[in-house]
């Protein structure tokens, strides 16, 4: 039944006695909450959809904005600020320098190099030819000496054996005195 009321509205009336009319009301309802259903999970995917891409977009946009602003902020604020400072007052360096391995600091030392480069210096073979050379004078005139003292006692026990004079032992005397000179 249809009925019409004085504003011109339609009222429907709808029977759920009647078999017929029940079948056809609950394909529509059927259908309007299949519709129903499908507008709201196409509702919700555009939702998540939408607040993903916002967030991905957003993430996107503060790394870009972070990646452009901090290094200019941080060397802005580094240059105004004495990082030596700040290393000598908070820094323990021996401390890092006792954790620390020299071994392949020291590999990259050229020993050979610098051990040159000295020897260049400080004229070493100069110095080593100086200091033997002293050395060796001294020698030569321990030996000479030396020798003469052994000549001088073969000397006189030759002259023992001869029955030499006393001749013989002044001579001795001035080449013992010579050599010390």
């Amino acid at each position: 039944m249809v009925y019409e009321s004085d504003e011109r509205e339609t009222w429907v009336e709808i029977s759920l006695d009647a078999p017929s009319e029940t079948s056809a009301l609950q394909s529509v309802v059927s259908t309007a909450t299949s519709v129903g259903s499908g507008a709201l999970g196409l509702a919700r995917f555009a939702t998540e959809t939408s607040i993903y891409m916002v967030t991905e977009s957003t993430k996107a946009i503060t790394k870009s904005i972070l990646d452009t602003v901090v290094p200019v902020a941080v060397n802005a604020i580094v240059s105004r600020i004495d990082i030596n400072e700040i290393v000598k007052e908070h820094v323990d360096v021996n401390e890092i320098v006792a954790q620390a391995d020299i071994t392949p600091i020291l590999d990259r030392v050229p020993m050979a190099e610098i051990a040159d480069y000295v020897i260049e210096e400080i004229d070493l073979p100069s110095l080593v030819r100086e200091s033997t050379g002293g050395v060796a004078d001294g020698l030569l005139g321990t030996i000479r000496f030396q020798a003469i003292q052994t000549d001088n006692l073969v000397s006189q026990i030759v002259d023992r054996i001869l029955f030499r004079g006393t001749k013989r032992a002044d001579a001795r005397e001035v080449s013992v005195d010579h050599a010390h000179i």
